[in-house]
């Protein structure tokens, strides 16, 4: 059984995972209305969310925006505030549902990564839920103007391989980089360009020496002809 959020009263809840455009329109109609109860038959005849009002309902309650009959809570009336007012509370909101989220997570670990690392871990969602969790979190955050931290990408592979060519190059002739990735060689004919190969990134400045002087007979011969 997963290890859940839980609310005041110590009840298990499970951090909501979609439909997010469904429950983004059911929270911009708390704002617009004040209805007496929230069900799935009160969605279902808004059109909020077709086939998923139950997801919808669980979401409010984990939001606190409603209570266990479907009633709107304190809560919900700061939805219809405007202006900073309604950022703040929004944010409390989400601060408050997920709670464990931000007292677990520092501030440079509150990225996609690190959320849905800790809706695994802490949470013990699976995969699927895990990513469908993060991806509403991550919109309530930017609705709410939580700021969220970027994800740490490491170099592409090639980019490093690269770098290690330019690096070897720059050590081995005392050249920049630029000029050590293509040789120009001029032709009246039509232009030759002389591509670097991490084969020949990997060779001594004998081997090379002897390299581009075989290069320069095959060329002067070639004009030749």
């Amino acid at each position: 059984m997963a290890v859940r959020n839980f609310d005041i009263d110590g009840r298990e809840i499970i951090p909501p995972y979609g439909p997010t455009k469904g429950t983004i329109q059911a929270l911009q109609m708390l704002r617009r209305t004040t209805p007496s109860r929230i069900d799935s038959d009160y969605l279902r005849v808004n059109k909020v969310a077709p086939g998923n009002e139950y997801k919808v309902v669980g979401a409010l309650k984990f939001l606190g925006l409603i209570d266990d009959e479907g009633r709107p809570t304190e809560s919900s009336r700061l939805l219809k505030t405007k202006g900073a007012t309604y950022t703040l509370a929004l944010q409390d909101i989400v601060r408050t549902a997920y709670a464990g989220v931000f007292r677990t997570l520092r501030h440079d670990e509150l990225t996609r990564d690190g959320i849905y690392n800790y809706f695994v871990t802490d949470g013990g969602l699976g995969s699927e839920m895990a990513t469908k969790a993060t991806r509403f979190l991550l919109k309530l955050c930017r609705i709410a103007e939580i700021e969220i931290a970027p994800d740490q990408s490491p170099a592409p592979s090639s980019r490093r391989r690269k770098s290690r060519i330019q690096h070897i190059n720059r050590r081995s002739h005392g050249e920049s980089s630029t000029s050590q990735q293509y040789a120009p060689v001029e032709s009246p004919g039509m232009p030759f360009v002389f591509a670097l190969t991490p084969e020949m990134a990997n060779m001594d400045i004998d081997q090379l020496t002897e390299l581009f002087r075989k290069m320069r007979i095959a060329f002067e011969q070639s004009q030749n002809k």
